[in-house]
This record gives C-alpha cells, sequence and structure tokens, in this order.
C-alpha cells in the first residue's frame, strides 16, 4: 500500500495515442469470421441476380463484431438483436431515402439529417448506459446512412433490407459456429483475464489504483460466467479463490455475485442529466445536426458523411485528449481510406472480385476497430463508399468526403471543449454520491442480512456498478481539467477506499456471517467522512496529476 496522498493519473501522452501500434492478438479467429460473414452471402446474393446490390450484405454482417466475446448461451440472442436493429435501420432509412428522391429540397434533407441525429442520440445513450463498449453505435448510424445514399439514388428500400437482411443471418451463423469445437472459449477467456489482473494486483501489494482494473475484469467474468450459467463449476471456482486472495479474505462457501443488471436497471443508472451516457449522447446528437447541416447548406452531397465523422469521434464519450486524437485518427483514416477508393473505383472491378475485396476490407476492420481508429477508419471509408451508389466525378468525390469529414471531426471537437465545458465535475461528483448511497444500502442492509441473501448479493452488485461508473467519471476528470482532478481527488479516492473496503467485508464474512457491528459502524463512519473532504489547495508546484 502505498502511504502518499491519493493523486490522479496523469494525462496521456497525445504522441502515444497517435503513434499506439494496433494490436491483433485474438482477433484473427472473429475477424476471419468478420469476412466469411459478408463473403457468403454477397455471393449467394450474387448468384441470384442481385448483381451490385449484393455487397450491401456487409450492412448486416457487422451484426457479428456485437456477439465476439459473449458466451454461446446468449450470443444468439445478441446476435439477433443486433441484426434486426440493422435490418431496421436499412428499411427505414432506405424508405426516408426513396422519399428524399435525388433531388431532395433543403428542407426535406434536413429531415433526414434530423432523423440521423434522432438515431444517435438512442443508439449513443443506449450504448454508453447499457456500458456495450466498442463497436459502438457507430455501424448503426453507418447503416442509415448508405441506405439512405444508395435509395436516393434510385435503389429499393426492399432491396435494401432483404440484403441487410441476408448478412445478419450469416453473421449469425458464422458467429454461432465456433461454439461447436469450442463451447466454453468466452468464460474461459473471460476469467484468464480477470484472474491475471488479481495476480498482478497482489503482486503490486494491493496498490489502490490497480483496484479499479481488478474490479472491471472480475465483475465483467462473474457476468459472463453467469450468462453461460457456470457459476459453480471450475472456473468460478478459479475465479472465486482469487478474489477471495484480493479481499484478504479465507476461502469459504462459493458466493458469487449476480449477474449484470438488468437493461431497465442500467437505463435507471445513466438516467441522470449529467451522467456520462446522457452528456455523451447530448454531444453527439448537437455535432450530427451541425455538421449535417453545415454540409447540407454547403450542397457537399453526403450530410451523412459529416454525421459519421462525429458519432466516431464521440459515440463512447472520449476525454477531451482522447477525442481529439480519435478526430485526427478519423482524418489520417478518411484519407487512407480515399487512396483506397480511388484505386478500386478506377479499376473498376467485376462485382465477384469487388466482393472478394470488400470481404478483405470487412477482415481489416474487425482487426483493428478497437485498437487502431486511424486504421479502421482507412478501411472503413472504402467499404462505405463503395456500398454507396456516387453520381460525382471521383475527384469530386474525393474533395467533399474530405471537406464532410472536417466537418464532423471539427464539430464533435468542438462540442467536447464548448458544450458543458465543466459537467466532468458534475458528473464525478454525481456518480460519487451515488456510490456513496449504494455503499450505505449495503451497510444498512448488512446490519440483518448475511452477505449471500438475495437483498444483499444485489445490493453488493449495485455498489460494484456504481464504484466503476464513479471511476470513469473519475478519469474522465483527470483528462480534461488535471488541475481540478488534482483537488477533488481525496474526496474521489475516500470514496473508492471505502467502496471497496465494504465488498471485501462481505467477502471476509463469508456467505452466511453477519458483518460486525464495529466494523460496519467503522465503515458507515468513513462513508459520512468521504462527503465532509473538501478540494484540496493547489500544489505549490505542478503535480502528477496535471502531467500533460
Amino acid at each position: 500500500m502505498t502511504d502518499h496522498a491519493p493523486v490522479p493519473p496523469s494525462r496521456p501522452s497525445v504522441r502515444a495515442l497517435l503513434l499506439s501500434r494496433p494490436s491483433t492478438r485474438g482477433r484473427w479467429a472473429p475477424a476471419l469470421r468478420g469476412g466469411l460473414a459478408f463473403l457468403l452471402p454477397a455471393l449467394t446474393l450474387y448468384g441470384l441476380g442481385f448483381e451490385r446490390n449484393a455487397v450491401l450484405a456487409a450492412l448486416g454482417s457487422f451484426a457479428l463484431m456485437y456477439g465476439e466475446r459473449r458466451p454461446y448461451r446468449i450470443r444468439w440472442r445478441v446476435n439477433l438483436t443486433t441484426g434486426l436493429l440493422l435490418v431496421a435501420s436499412a428499411a427505414l432509412f432506405g424508405a426516408l431515402g426513396s422519399w428524399l428522391g435525388p433531388g431532395g429540397s433543403t428542407a426535406r434533407e434536413m429531415t433526414m439529417v434530423g432523423a440521423l441525429a434522432a438515431l444517435t442520440a438512442v443508439s449513443v445513450f443506449g450504448v454508453n448506459t447499457l456500458r456495450l463498449g466498442p463497436p459502438g453505435p457507430f455501424f448503426l448510424v453507418l447503416v442509415g446512412g448508405v441506405a439512405v445514399v444508395v435509395c436516393r439514388a434510385g435503389g429499393s428500400p426492399a432491396t435494401v433490407a432483404l440484403c441487410t437482411a441476408a448478412g445478419a443471418a450469416a453473421a449469425f451463423i458464422v458467429s454461432m459456429s465456433p461454439g461447436l469445437w469450442r463451447p466454453h472459449g468466452p468464460e474461459i477467456a473471460a476469467t484468464e483475464t480477470a484472474l491475471a489482473e488479481g495476480e498482478r494486483f497482489l503482486a503490486d501489494n494491493r496498490e489502490p489504483s490497480r483496484r479499479h482494473s481488478v474490479a472491471a475484469s472480475t465483475l465483467n467474468a462473474w457476468s459472463v460466467l453467469h450468462d453461460a450459467a457456470q457459476i459453480d463449476g471450475d472456473l468460478a471456482h478459479r475465479l472465486w479463490l482469487t478474489h477471495h486472495r484480493v479481499h484478504g479474505a479465507e476461502a469459504g462457501a462459493l458466493m458469487a455475485p449476480l449477474p449484470r443488471p438488468s437493461i431497465v436497471h442500467r437505463l435507471r443508472f445513466g438516467a441522470r442529466l449529467d451522467s456520462h451516457a446522457t452528456v455523451t449522447a447530448t454531444r453527439a446528437t448537437v455535432a450530427t445536426l451541425l455538421a449535417g447541416g453545415v454540409s447540407v447548406l454547403a450542397g457537399l452531397g453526403r450530410p451523412d458523411w459529416a454525421i459519421m465523422g462525429a458519432v466516431l469521434v464521440l459515440q463512447l464519450g472520449p476525454d477531451r485528449v482522447r477525442g481529439a486524437v480519435r478526430g485526427v485518427h478519423r482524418v489520417l483514416g478518411t484519407l487512407g481510406g480515399l487512396a483506397i477508393f480511388a484505386v478500386l473505383h478506377t479499376l473498376d472491378l467485376h462485382v465477384a472480385a469487388l466482393i472478394v475485396v470488400l470481404a478483405v476490407l470487412n477482415i481489416m476492420i474487425e482487426l483493428t476497430v478497437t485498437t487502431n481508429y486511424a486504421l479502421a477508419v482507412t478501411f472503413i471509408t472504402p467499404l462505405a463508399l463503395l456500398m454507396g451508389a456516387p453520381t460525382q466525378p471521383l475527384g469530386e468525390q474525393m474533395l467533399s468526403r474530405v471537406i464532410e469529414t472536417l466537418l464532423g471531426v471539427a464539430f464533435a471537437v468542438a462540442t467536447m471543449w464548448l458544450l458543458f465545458p465543466r459537467i466532468h465535475r458534475s458528473t464525478l461528483r454525481s456518480a460519487d454520491e451515488a456510490a456513496r448511497a449504494a455503499c450505505s444500502d449495503v451497510l444498512n442492509r448488512a446490519s440483518t442480512d448475511v452477505p449471500a441473501s438475495a437483498s444483499m448479493r444485489v445490493s453488493r452488485r449495485d455498489l460494484q456498478w456504481q464504484l466503476l461508473e464513479a471511476e470513469l467519471a473519475a478519469t474522465d476528470s483527470a483528462n480534461d481539467e488535471p488541475a481540478w482532478a488534482y483537488r477533488y481527488w481525496p474526496a474521489h479516492a475516500a470514496v473508492r477506499s471505502v467502496g471497496y473496503d465494504t465488498l471485501g467485508a462481505c467477502w471476509r464474512a463469508g456467505p452466511d456471517t453477519l458483518i460486525g457491528e464495529t466494523i460496519r459502524a467503522d465503515l458507515a463512519d468513513r462513508v459520512t467522512a468521504s462527503r465532509t473532504i473538501g478540494l484540496t489547495p493547489p500544489p505549490t508546484e505542478r503535480g502528477p496529476g496535471q502531467a500533460g
């Protein structure tokens, strides 16, 4: 344990973020599945006479990305739900594109921008409040944008929806197929990750700053084991032993936490006006409205492209440093992707050859989408453009796409700095207060309920969930405003400490024993004391939390 005053982490290096090397470790198998999920339906559709429309199967094949790392017992539901959402987006926005037509009025084009902004608002809020993580809501917006473009140029909404459905169906089959020969792969991977984090925590003398990564990976592993109905097997036993060691508890009866909260419960968590999910959705919606509106008024031809630029930067609510780097990645990736598009456009490949090329692009997207945005966008750009029906000459297309990308990125970065510029303070304070309330709830119930009781398991899970939310808000604050975070950090550290110590007390008590009254009273006093910790005076010299 360290004895110095708690300080926030330093801002990440912009140079390191910009030049981060993508990791393909563990990504090749899902990437190849992603390519196959497009190739099979596209070639089938081509053989059935759909000609170039066959490439639209890519819109549905994106569903595969959302089911990866999920146990097969629930993966089918994730793939099915995502596939239906992608098909619905293709159908609705395809119909909107047909209504808009190739020469739609400014008012109609603004309606389309508003519709894409509404899709952005709902999907960004949903993904962030449910904590679904990468690949985020971007592909849902991408499908809507491409459907509009195709149907504005005369494509049939029914054809777009059918091709998207074919891709989604193939994604479902391909995603589920590994379960035939490695049925427990996802839960093994999640558990091994949690075990490794726990061992690093113990090797580092239980360094407090590492508690978040241990808690996040452990909670994810228990959730995955619950999803797989494997909470009483060998994997659960190994996780349980490490969990006890992390909390300094003697190994007793197995006491696994409850699975992740229900969707309704998580939506309630994110319903605050200053929550991470609400702020992220608001910024993304404003940026898409501005970027799309300016694109329409400037007559650039693809307002959806400007909108997608903004969504890609803001979709998961990055802090200002990572958001700015993501914006640079978007611009660089677009330039690289346009170069690939220009080559493919000039070659004018036969449809069958084009399908093979797009399958390769799908593989490259899957390999890079979670590790390097610049490379991912390099492959997303030609894929999205080749699915559309361009009417402009190549040079005009490329110039317009660059301008629209710059518009989307500029408005995205501007909203991070100018829209609610200090909201991170309120977000962190609210998250810490929610964690305090959850901690008090556990301690109040602990006077009469043992840790393994149904009510205590729910309360413990909710406390863990709120602590993770608070740590996310704290990290954003440390990067957005290092000086303020440095002064506030002792208050946040006190909440984090008493919260995890409360969870540790539950594990040390064991499943069927009440937490001692003295321990509960001490923890309750610490919860109360954490509310009185004010901002510390600014340091006389540059503190660790202020590193740029």
